[in-house]
């Protein structure tokens, strides 16, 4: 999507709206030109009685009453003053009101969209994001946009209007000094111009620096236990000030531009006042304008060169719109993820893996290479191997999250690739290694992966994943509320939040992608045997560093470099040369050495 094609999709719902804006903004520049006519007519044919030349102004003379009647009613003047400016102030009232509609209803359809984007985006994207990036771009960015439509575009068009319909009654009136009068204008217009093409890469500039000291800050907030664990507080602060040093410079970089702007800008137009008013006050003398038309000439001036000048500020907001604009763009112009394109067979839990390879795209070697075995229904299986070696991927493949290079895989007989993505994810529940909780009470984070579970349904999951007789120690219970990413829980009882949160949906598939490791070696078997005990059906696939956790696995996968060197059972495989029994022999040591020193 273009920027062009961006501007016209979130303005389509505000066509009248716009239309009305311009509209109301063209009446109210043309009526806020007409009260210094009218001082000028009162001047010189009321006050000065110089013949009226205009028609119209001698009906309007003659309704009112005569030049007699009004001069001796000076006090009609004022009132045909106030009558058109009440109507001016209409018009500003109803030019912002449409403003603040049409941005606020723009800047919402944007967000919105921006948010349902990025919700739909691969996982290969946020893998590469940069978090506090996207959060700047979905603030900052979008506010930006939302400034030209809250008054920018309005005052533009303002603008333009009154320098043009000024020019016209200016020329009218005595052309020569209209000539002096429009002097500067095309010095301004050149000088707005130059100025929006250098504002526009430094706001780029800047813009991008904010993004950079934005994920900086995010990753220092969410990494804060981290930081302070290993005392690195200085170190954050060190290169938090680096980041917004470079904020800072690039934006005193874009103030300086402003007040270069506005200060050169100044000069010209107060330059160009004092042109007209001398020359105007010689034209006067010399009889060839009049008093009051030497007022519409120093009126119109200022409100030709103001409007003119501004439009250096208006052009630099439109121009750090674009740059937004393009940003905003580089997220939505992404793929989204089909989630919804495939069959949705009946899923039971029958997974078989043939001759599978993965390999990243921007990798040079696969992660996964040949990979194949048999799951059947209802069987446990430990897959287990060195950090690294390709564990975590199987789970990526098996939720589509990503797509197999090469090989094949099926699920009750189905090519996984065909399977809809939605569907397959549906029917597969993942306890991550890392769990994420939400600020909300244990209750809402137990059944946020099924709302409709009832308080006996969150209960049971909270028993099975042993942590029902923690929350009952709370004092709010199932009610109590969990800190941003549940920093007020220790990482067990994150954990088996998470696994009761998993299970409530009772998939399938079950997978705890290296997830029992935060809980000890107790309750990791008090909670494979409850899952045991509460659906023999479903199929489990445990990813683990740990022998304990794998022992009683129907089936034990030993992956090594993305190639898997061991199937068996925890019996077959101790007894058989290889990663498997090295392992357990080092964590029966370990466990032997402890007892020892007890």
């Amino acid at each position: 999507m273009s920027k062009w094609s961006f501007i016209k999709k979130y303005c389509k719902n505000n066509q009248g709206k716009l239309l009305l804006m311009v509209v109301v903004t063209l009446v109210y520049a043309l009526l806020n030109l007409v009260s210094p006519l009218i001082f000028s007519f009162f001047i010189d044919n009321i006050i000065d009685n110089k013949p009226i030349t205009n028609k119209l102004f001698g009906d309007i003379l003659t309704f009112l009453g005569g030049r007699d009647y009004v001069r001796n009613n000076l006090w009609i003047g004022a009132a045909c003053v106030l009558f058109v400016n009440v109507f001016v102030c209409l018009g500003v009232f109803i030019r912002g009101r449409m403003n603040a509609v049409i941005s606020e209803n723009m800047s919402y359809h944007i967000r919105n969209d921006l948010y349902d984007h990025l919700q739909h985006l691969p996982y290969a994207y946020h893998v590469s994001a940069k978090t506090g990036d996207l959060v700047q771009r979905c603030t900052s960015d979008v506010e930006q946009v939302r400034k030209v439509f809250a008054g920018q575009l309005s005052e533009m068009i303002y603008s333009v209007a009154t320098a043009a319909i000024a020019i016209i009654v200016l020329f009218s009136i005595y052309p020569p000094m209209a000539v002096l009068a429009i002097i500067s204008m095309p010095l301004l217009i050149f000088y707005a111009f130059i100025f929006f093409k250098n504002t526009q890469k430094t706001f780029l500039a800047s813009d991008e620096a904010e993004g950079v000291m934005t994920t900086t800050i995010q990753e220092s907030l969410s990494g804060i236990r981290v930081i302070k664990a290993f005392n690195r507080e200085r170190y954050e602060i060190d290169r938090f000030e680096k980041k917004n040093a470079v904020f800072k410079e690039l934006t005193f970089k874009l103030i300086r531009l402003l007040g270069l702007y506005w200060s050169t800008s100044d000069l010209i137009c107060l330059g160009q006042i004092l042109l007209i008013l001398i020359v105007g006050i010689f034209t006067a003398i010399d009889g060839n304008l009049s008093v009051g038309n030497f007022f519409v000439f120093i009126s119109y001036e200022t409100m030709i060169l103001w409007p003119i000048r501004n439009l250096g500020r208006i052009l630099a907001d439109i121009g750090k719109a674009t740059v937004s604009v393009g940003r905003l763009n580089e997220i939505l112009n992404e793929p989204v993820e089909d989630i919804t394109t495939g069959i949705t067979p009946k899923i039971e839990g029958h997974i078989v893996f043939e001759h599978c390879d993965f390999q990243y795209h921007d990798a040079n070697e696969p992660i996964l290479r040949d990979i194949s075995f048999e799951i059947k229904k209802g069987e446990t299986v430990a897959v287990i191997g060195p950090t690294g070696a390709g564990k975590s991927t199987l789970v990526h493949l098996l939720s589509r999250l990503y797509d197999y290079t090469s090989g094949s895989i099926k699920i009750d007989g189905h090519e996984l690739n065909e399977i809809q993505r939605e569907h397959i994810r549906r029917h597969i529940g993942i306890v991550l290694q890392e769990p994420f909780l939400f600020s909300k009470t244990i209750h809402e984070n137990i059944r946020l992966a099924n709302r409709f579970s009832d308080d006996t349904k969150v209960e049971r999951a909270a028993r099975v994943a042993s942590v029902h007789e923690v929350i009952k120690e709370f004092e709010q219970g199932y009610q109590t509320l969990v800190g941003e990413k549940g920093v007020t829980l220790s990482g067990g009882q994150k954990q088996r939040i998470a696994i009761a949160r998993t299970i409530i949906n009772e998939t399938p598939i079950l997978i705890f992608d290296d997830s029992l490791s935060a809980v000890d070696t107790e309750t990791d078997a008090n909670i494979r045997h409850a899952l045991n005990d509460l659906n023999k059906d479903t199929t489990k696939i445990i990813i683990t560093q740990r022998v304990s956790s794998a022992q009683d696995a129907d089936k034990i996968l030993v992956i090594e470099d993305g190639r898997i060197t061991q199937v068996g059972n925890h019996e077959s495989l101790i007894h058989e040369d290889g990663l498997y029994k090295r392992i357990f022999e080092i964590q029966s040591s370990f466990i032997l050495g402890g007892d020892d020193n007890d």
